[in-house]
């Protein structure tokens, strides 16, 4: 476990989390880019986008995060301990979705145009991310005695190291995306996609994360949110692929 990568002396600081997490939207930055001018969009459209994620997206999780942690109280106690550590990737999902949304309104764009061109540099920026939570030692696994089991300072036996599952995973996912990405395929084929396995996979691992707390019947808070990710997003999948909401909507 590497949570400091560098001690620069004089309090200063850079942690791995930190990096990974400004690598992850760089990069996400560079494949929305890639698409936008593929798609021959606004060339401003990048950055608007990754502006609006970025914020909504930190906004979104922080709020989760404090609700699931925190009472009004501990908060009000301590504020900066709660606002310098933890967030809630459900509720950094639920922020990018919003912010999305209104750059389509403002930018009268499609707001299935604009999911199709974030969903793969999303996933792929979450799997850059996870690194970051693996040197971190954070959202470690269950224990396992497979040969790449790994162990952390916060644990002294050996678990699954599930940060690197989710990485190779996104990776996999990334790739498979931005190939169908120039299929002839509707308007929101690419994100529903997208959304649907990634949503079938957040399902599944958190069945070997330890730190993942129960929410309702056994589930967590985690794995609802991945269910209806895969709901709403199966149903949109459905539709495209039925032909019945198949008109492609124009960029």
């Amino acid at each position: 476990m590497y949570p400091v990568l560098f001690d620069l002396g004089g309090g200063l600081v850079i942690y791995s989390y930190s990096v990974f997490l400004a690598l992850g939207y760089l990069v996400a930055y560079w494949v929305v880019s890639a698409d936008v001018s593929r798609r021959k969009m606004d060339p401003s459209l990048p950055a608007t986008l990754l502006l609006a994620c970025f914020i909504a997206g930190l906004v979104g999780a922080k709020i989760l995060f404090l609700y699931q942690n925190a009472t009004l109280a501990e908060f009000l106690a301590n504020p900066v301990r709660y606002f310098i550590s933890g967030f809630s990737s459900v509720g950094g999902l639920v922020g990018i979705f919003l912010a999305l949304w209104i750059v389509s309104r403002l930018r009268k764009t499609h707001f299935q145009v604009l999911l199709d061109v974030v969903c793969p540099a999303l996933i792929l920026g979450y799997g850059v991310g996870r690194i970051g939570c693996f040197l971190n030692g954070c959202d470690y696994g269950t224990v396992c005695s497979l040969p790449w089991a790994v162990s952390f300072s916060a644990r002294v036996v050996d678990v699954h190291p599930t940060q690197l599952y989710d990485t190779l995973f996104m990776a996999l996912l990334f790739v498979f995306l931005w190939k169908i990405r120039t299929e002839n395929r509707p308007t929101g084929f690419v994100s529903a996609v997208g959304f649907v396995i990634l949503g079938t996979q957040r399902f599944f691992i958190e069945f070997i994360r330890e730190t993942t707390p129960s929410f309702i019947e056994g589930l967590s808070q985690a794995q609802l949110a991945a269910l209806l990710l895969v709901v709403v997003f199966g149903i949109r999948l459905f539709q495209l692929s039925g032909g019945v909401l198949g008109k492609q909507a124009q960029v």
